[in-house]
């Protein structure tokens, strides 16, 4: 069965700004995806359709079996269960503890108590960083932040984990840590949808490569590598050329 589904998805922020255009694809579960494109492709702007932190402006979008349009607000808690998020807008909080940081991801989404916690030491030992719990953001390697930002994605148990750039400003050596973390989940079942412009690390993976080229799909590959063409500024200017023929 299907994760998520895009059907003609397009995304016009108020300034006329195309985020995606028309965008059409299934992803399984259990599937490990790569979005990949140059800056202002669009990859952020897909990932926060999937999560509802931005609305299509058309088309629909379906996640585990719903359409996310359709969700009452009743439903959102356990919609926003399904789904880790691991991004930059979401860093760490730097007056509180990897502990405290990643319980808040338990809170927001309406789970405390004993069992909350226990589940927050829990990840943080698989994210194995379980002895820096007491420690505060700056007082950590950016290697040892980013897994705690990966353990407050998944604090929640979710079915579906989000991470955009989550290698960004790490040496290679953690670069390829945070990427074992992100295969070894997937192994355990969760669907992984990785934006990334490390070229390197999604060459070495050989994982489903889609390329956003100005919003748009570009490419769709199966055990691929950073597909560089199709990133490049050729397939941009195609991308105007058609848009521009259609005004």
């Amino acid at each position: 069965m299907e994760a998520i589904i895009f059907n003609e998805v397009s995304k016009v922020f108020d300034n006329g700004e195309i985020g995606v255009e028309k965008l059409s694809f299934r992803i399984n579960r259990g599937e490990f995806v790569f979005i990949i494109g140059r800056s202002g492709a669009g990859k952020s702007t897909l990932l926060k359709l999937i999560s509802q932190q931005i609305h299509a402006t058309s088309g629909t979008i379906w996640v585990n079996g719903k359409d996310i349009a359709e969700l009452t607000r009743k439903e959102l808690p356990y919609f926003h269960r399904q789904i880790g998020i691991m991004q930059p807008e979401f860093g760490l909080l730097d007056d509180r503890s990897l502990f405290d940081n990643v319980e808040l991801a338990m809170k927001a989404t309406e789970q405390s108590g004993k069992k909350a916690r226990r589940r927050v030491t829990q990840i943080l030992n698989i994210m194995g960083i379980g002895k820096r719990a007491k420690f505060y953001p700056r007082e950590v390697s950016m290697g040892e932040a980013a897994r705690a930002m990966l353990a407050r994605a998944m604090a929640i148990n979710p079915s579906i984990l989000l991470a955009d750039e989550p290698t960004a400003n790490l040496d290679s050596d953690a670069a390829w840590d945070i990427m074992c973390l992100l295969e070894e989940l997937n192994r355990l079942g969760v669907t992984v949808i990785v934006a990334s412009h490390n070229q390197e690390l999604v060459s070495i993976m050989r994982k489903r490569v889609m390329t956003l080229a100005l919003g748009k799909l570009v490419a769709d590959e199966k055990h691929a590598v950073y597909n560089v063409m199709a990133a490049d500024v050729i397939e941009e200017r195609r991308v105007l050329n058609e848009r521009s023929r259609k005004i």
